[in-house]
């Protein structure tokens, strides 16, 4: 089966020394802690929530009024000139708000505040996730430990029939040697896995921000396949659930913002002022004069119209952006539902008369071989098919546990 998940196609046994004690299922519960222990550690969740807190303040910093004007001059004219008109100018000038400006920047920082939230959102979602993959990686690791050491049991006890029949004076001593170089390399195996199990652990604490040697118990996936979502209800989510369409709806929202601060813009702008002139010698106030200033934009109407049009254009093109994404991740959300259920369907296959067959089998051969009516070779292939039917059900179980966090994170429920 082809699988978005390459790590899980391609993993085989593999495994580290086992931690004493009972093994911890890997449910629900302890998954959602893995994901908020990831959240709050991982370095890209932690710098999108200083980027929401960034964006809060922008907000803030969005200001009615510009900074008023202060001017200062002298006169330089004959002493009585002075007197009578004063040599100190003193003036300020203040422009006044233009309609509807204030409310469209606000609205649109507001947006762009809300669309860091949802990125940060995404990048703890996706912290999460990274720590539920790697803890089910560990735990099919546990799981084909724990099956291995099984076929080594098994092996042992086939190896001590194969030298007792070995002694007997019509024996053969062949099959006591063939057993003997199987129950090695199977030895061999099981010891790289424990070695490579090390790798897993120390894969999950990175992602937790732990220390790498950390120890972990032995990990158990969940016997049966757990539900599926359906896809159709999925897609229907996304506009509300999925961080990444949420973030691009609200950039589409602060676009219809800009739009209308570049109308906004094309408005005149006032200003109203007033100077005073005063005699320095006396500080009497020769005169006072107030004033209002507006400036002329229709010398400059088609650069503001041009710059409207962009700005609507951006704001189109947001709209079919947020469409192009929200039709990506029904997509994504499709191929994660397939994979699950797939999985689902090849793990309860796996589990069932499937099984039971191989096991058969492999139990009839076995007392064939012991009353020397089977060859060898038909034994170890059935112990090997056995062995790998049962791999595959777990194999298939953390498949459809990897594509359901898939799903979750392109429709989280949290």
């Amino acid at each position: 089966m082809h699988s978005i998940f390459p790590f899980l196609a391609g993993l085989a046994v593999a495994g580290s020394p086992l931690i004493a004690g009972e093994a911890q299922l890997l449910n629900d519960g302890l998954l959602v802690k893995l994901r908020s222990e990831a959240a709050r550690a991982h370095p890209s969740a932690v710098a999108g929530y200083y980027k929401a807190q960034a964006a809060a303040h922008d907000v803030r910093s969005i200001r009615l009024w510009n900074d008023p004007m202060v001017g200062l001059g002298f006169m330089e004219a004959e002493e009585m000139m002075q007197m009578e008109d004063g040599d100190i100018m003193v003036g300020m000038e203040q422009a006044l708000p233009k309609p509807g400006m204030f409310e469209a920047e606000r609205r649109k920082m507001e947006a762009m505040g809300r669309a860091e939230t949802e990125n940060a959102r995404s990048s703890a979602i996706a912290a999460g996730a990274e720590a539920a993959r790697s803890a089910i990686e560990l735990a099919l690791t546990d799981e084909s430990i724990a099956l291995q050491q099984e076929q080594i049991t098994w092996l042992t006890a086939m190896t001590e029939n194969a030298r007792q029949m070995a002694a007997d004076p019509m024996g053969s001593s062949t099959d006591a040697l063939r057993m003997e170089t199987e129950l090695a390399r199977e030895n061999q195996m099981l010891d790289a896995a424990r070695r490579s199990r090390v790798g897993y652990a120390r894969k999950l604490n990175l992602v937790l921000g732990r220390s790498l040697d950390s120890p972990w118990p032995v990990l158990k996936l969940p016997s049966t396949p757990p539900p599926v979502p359906f896809a159709r209800a999925e897609i229907a989510r996304i506009p509300h659930a999925n961080p990444r369409v949420r973030a691009m709806m609200e950039m589409a929202g602060a676009a219809n913002a800009q739009s209308r601060i570049a109308n906004r813009e094309r408005l005149p702008e006032i200003a109203v002022g007033i100077d005073t002139r005063i005699y320095s010698d006396t500080r009497d106030v020769r005169s006072t004069t107030f004033g209002v200033t507006m400036s002329l934009p229709w010398f400059n109407d088609s650069s503001y119209k041009a710059k409207i049009a962009a700005a609507k254009s951006r704001e189109l093109a947001a709209g079919q952006d947020v469409e192009t994404m929200r039709r990506e991740v029904a997509a994504m959300v499709l191929t994660a539902a397939t994979e699950a259920g797939n999985a689902a369907a090849q793990a309860r296959a796996f589990a069932g008369e499937i099984h039971e067959k191989a096991l058969k089998a492999t139990r009839t051969t076995e007392a064939a071989w012991i009353s020397s009516k089977a060859p060898l070779g038909d034994l170890l292939d059935s112990a090997r098919s056995l062995f790998a039917i049962r791999l595959e059900q777990r194999r298939m179980l953390a498949m459809q546990l990897a594509a359901l966090e898939e799903l979750q994170t392109l429709v989280p429920n949290r």
